[in-house]
């Protein structure tokens, strides 16, 4: 191909599959199902989160104090 720039128009005389991109671009309208978000199953217990001990209590109220 010649060093200056193609741009593609009505009078384009070559192929157009060879500028066709190989690597698959996520958007809206690719077609894979919505992905759950990677969650850290190690991550901190904040103050005012839910205790794990299920006790319906603040973590700070409960086993945090």
């Amino acid at each position: 191909m010649s060093s200056t720039e193609h741009v593609h128009g009505p009078d384009c005389q070559h192929d157009h599959q060879e500028h066709v991109p190989t690597a698959h671009v996520h958007g809206p309208h690719c077609g894979h199902a919505q992905q759950e978000p990677v969650r850290n199953p190690l991550k901190e217990i904040g103050r005012n989160d839910p205790c794990p001990c299920n006790s319906g209590k603040k973590y700070k109220k409960c086993h945090g104090a």
